[in-house]
C-alpha cells in the first residue's frame, strides 16, 4: 500500500510539473472509412471540428484529422499502404 501512495504521489507532481510543457499540444487522429461511407466522413470532420470550438472540452489542445478510403471488398488495404 505504501509503493502505491508513492507511486501515486510522483506521478501528481510529476502531471502538474510537465501541465505546461504540454499546453497548446495538437492531437492527430486518423480515421478509416469505406469508400461508400461519404456521409460518415462528413460527420467525423464536423465532430472533430466541433471538439475543437468547444473550449470547456479542450481549453489549450487542437485536434486535427486525416481520412483514408479504402476498397470494401479488400480489408487490408490500410495496412498495404
Amino acid at each position: 500500500m505504501e509503493v502505491f501512495s508513492l507511486i501515486l504521489v510522483v506521478s501528481v507532481c510529476w502531471t502538474r510539473t510537465w501541465k505546461a510543457a504540454i499546453a497548446d499540444s495538437i492531437i492527430h487522429i486518423g480515421a478509416i472509412f469505406d469508400e461508400s461511407a461519404k456521409k460518415d466522413e462528413e460527420v467525423f470532420r464536423m465532430a472533430v471540428a466541433d471538439l475543437n470550438q468547444n473550449d470547456e472540452i479542450l481549453q489549450t489542445e487542437k485536434i486535427t484529422c486525416s481520412v483514408t478510403f479504402v476498397d470494401g471488398n479488400n480489408p487490408f488495404q490500410a495496412v498495404q499502404e
